[in-house]
């Protein structure tokens, strides 16, 4: 059983979210969730840095988007507990970070983070998003809405014919 449903769409496409609520499924909703991401790459690991910011408003009732904005703070409030756990760790056991012990530093930080990455792993959100350069994957914790969002936006003009493919990634 897959963890999330993916699809990818080219990143200057404009993406067609069935009308109904992306966490619960109920139709017509009456509230947008926005969510956001930066885009990575090469770069991200070579220069530890993000490229530009990417988000789409995604429908969702209004119990639904409440849920899913306390659960992002709570998700960053732990991923950024276990962080500085992790920092305060690489700088007791490494001391002070210059040269090879910088990256050394960085993968006990890294190490420490484990625990949050296996909870975003094991418990998907409703929708998420990793954006590349050219493209943006949209990551769908239900497979059905996942299938519905590929149909729609499947039919979609493509606006200069070099974006990548679209479907399942």
């Amino acid at each position: 059983m897959p963890l999330s449903t993916d699809i990818r769409l080219p990143k200057d496409r404009k993406p067609i979210f069935p009308d109904r609520c992306v966490a619960c499924g109920m139709p017509g909703p009456d509230d947008r969730f926005r969510v956001g991401t930066h885009a990575i790459g090469w770069w991200t690991l070579a220069f530890w840095t993000f490229g530009r910011r990417f988000s789409v408003d995604v429908p969702a009732c209004e119990a639904c988007r409440r849920q899913m904005v306390r659960q992002r703070r709570i998700r960053r409030l732990v991923s950024g507990l276990f962080l500085v756990a992790g920092v305060g760790v690489a700088i007791y056991v490494v001391g002070n970070p210059h040269g090879v012990k910088r990256w050394l530093a960085m993968g006990i930080a890294l190490a420490c983070l484990l625990p949050s990455l296996a909870w975003e792993m094991l418990s998907p959100r409703p929708i998420d998003l990793t954006a590349y350069s050219d493209s943006v994957d949209y990551e769908f914790r239900d497979e059905d809405y996942a299938d519905e969002f590929l149909a729609l936006n499947q039919g979609a003009d493509d606006s200069d014919g070099q974006s990548p493919p679209i479907g399942p990634s």
